[in-house]
């Protein structure tokens, strides 16, 4: 007979190699041995990263990427690497302040003596991220990363970026005489304001931070702040251009009072060219004039153009937002619309349709969702666990399911059913038989002894009832009225045997233990009697 061959071979063990692919270093190994390790795993794809399983789907397709990466050999940083997810969050500070400080310091640069050294050193940070862009693979349409070195470098010089994050890293200012015109080249930063917006979803995302309006806000500051800079830099770029310096700082003269550095002209310029270019934006009349060049209002004119075009999209998608959001509210309403009619139709009275409503505003708070298809939707599993999370806080405390084993308790989860009381309602009543136990998640009820007297108040987390779980055809001592809106979970004596049907043991001691708990309650009871009719209340 001959032997099955063994197909599968798991590659998942508890070691560390086994987990980055990477051969293991000999604890005796040098420092540059172990540091180069170290790195080398920081390049690897990783599920750290917030968008690893969205791309790829499954641990297994990560793994397949893993090997892959490190069969090659290759130093190519991964794009779902761990370095990536680390170093787009610093590159997105460097972005951002790229985005503030280039456009200011071209256009009011004279005004601020800005400091040099601010400016070497974000354009040598973006030197190093066009380095960094020829080490990095991307992704493809098909799911699948490029991560071939002669590929990687052809996508990125003959892309959109390569010509823009070069030109406008370079620093001129070690060299330029005249920098009104290398100032124009600061300007080309402005195509990584989408790479921004999405490095800053990326790091929002890591740390489960909603981040849409903060992106929306930040890219609305910076297109305002793009078009005040480039609309007070243009003109002077005209104007050197057909006129010469002297007929520019005759015009800066003319239309800020000074050519001198000034941080008081410099917020007045600044100010009122974020005011002329939002007005430009919002293509909104405005009494703001300069008295500029003919070709630079086409400039005007496009602003006006892209601003309109962005409003529209800007609009739309907060409409959009506002739909989906308002979407569950406005069913609710459809539903409420629906009970009203039927409650006319069968002229229910005006109490009773009060009650109606305040059982339904509770139920969906105000926004109405289809509680069954959200179950259908999602596997048993899944489902455990969500009924774990939700009731495990509730039965925590309840003293004879102490002993009950997880497992046991899983299956507990399962017949526990939410029922809602209203304010006034009757949840137990006394000298009845009783056969369930009940767990408040929200609410107040009160407890009442046969004769009428409140005995005390339980809320959330309480529980009650828990001895017609163990002990059948005993009645019920006292009367539980719903005090507010109470929202239980109750579980009948039935389906608890059911679930404790293999535990037979177990169950006596449960037994044991409700009885023993029965007797304390009986004495309380009894010392309440004595002092009661010892020191009687006066009236």
């Amino acid at each position: 007979m001959s032997r099955l061959k063994k197909t599968h071979i798991c590659a998942i063990t508890d070691s560390d190699a086994s987990e980055s692919l990477l051969p293991a270093v000999h604890p005796l190994a040098p420092l540059s041995i172990r540091l180069k390790r170290f790195l080398k795993k920081q390049l690897l794809v990783s599920e750290y990263h917030p968008k690893t399983l969205a791309f790829f789907l499954t641990s297994a397709r990560v793994l397949k990427e893993k090997k892959q990466q490190v069969e090659s050999g290759s130093w190519i940083v991964h794009p779902f690497s761990v370095f990536r997810l680390y170093y787009e969050m610093w590159m997105g500070a460097v972005f951002f302040v790229n985005l503030i400080f280039n456009p200011l310091d071209a256009a009011f640069g004279f005004l601020l003596r800005t400091n040099l050294v601010v400016g070497f050193i974000l354009n040598a940070f973006c030197l190093f991220d066009v380095f960094m862009n020829f080490r990095t693979g991307y992704r493809l349409p098909s799911n699948e990363v490029e991560m071939t070195q002669k590929k990687i470098a052809k996508h990125y010089v003959f892309g959109i970026y390569f010509v823009c994050d070069f030109l406008s890293s370079l620093p001129y200012h070690a060299f330029a005489e005249d920098r009104v015109y290398s100032n124009c080249f600061s300007f080309l930063k402005i195509v990584r304001l989408v790479t921004l917006l999405s490095y800053m979803e990326r790091s929002f995302s890591f740390f489960n931070i909603r981040s849409f309006y903060i992106r929306l806000v930040t890219l609305m500051v910076l297109i305002i702040h793009y078009v005040a800079c480039f609309g007070f830099y243009l003109p002077l770029l005209m104007m050197r251009l057909t006129e010469g310096v002297a007929k520019r700082d005759k015009f800066l003269i003319r239309e800020l009072g000074t050519r001198k550095p000034n941080i008081t002209t410099f917020t007045k310029a600044y100010i009122t060219n974020c005011y002329a270019s939002t007005a430009f934006l919002l293509t909104i009349e405005t009494n703001f004039t300069f008295s500029w060049p003919f070709m630079a209002y086409i400039d005007v004119i496009i602003f006006c153009i892209f601003g309109k075009i962005l409003m529209a999209v800007v609009t739309v998608i907060l409409l959009d937002r506002y739909r989906l959001y308002k979407n569950v509210e406005t069913k609710f309403y459809e539903l409420i619309s629906q009970v009203d009619a039927f409650m006319e139709i069968h002229n229910f009275p005006f109490k009773l349709q009060k009650r109606v409503h305040q059982y339904y505003k509770y139920k969906y708070r105000m926004k109405y969702f289809d509680e069954s298809r959200f179950d259908d939707n999602i596997p048993e599993s899944l489902q455990s666990e969500i009924r774990s999370h939700q009731l495990r806080s509730l039965i925590k405390n309840v003293t004879i399911f102490a002993a009950i084993p997880p497992e046991v308790l899983e299956k507990v989860f399962v017949h526990l059913k939410k029922e809602i009381y209203l304010p006034q309602d009757v949840i137990i009543r006394a000298d009845v038989t009783g056969d369930s136990m009940f767990f408040i998640d929200s609410g107040t009820v009160a407890v009442f002894s046969p004769t009428g007297k409140e005995v005390c108040h339980l809320s959330d987390g309480d529980y009650f009832g828990e001895i017609a779980l163990v002990f059948p055809n005993r009645k019920t001592s006292a009367n539980i009225i719903a005090l507010e809106i109470c929202e239980v979970y109750k579980l009948d004596r039935k389906s608890f045997k059911k679930c404790l049907e293999s535990q037979a043991d177990l169950y006596k001691r449960i037994q044991l233990e409700a009885q023993r708990r029965l007797k304390e309650t009986h004495q309380i009871h009894r010392k309440q009697i004595l002092v009661t009719s010892t020191h009687p209340q006066v009236l």
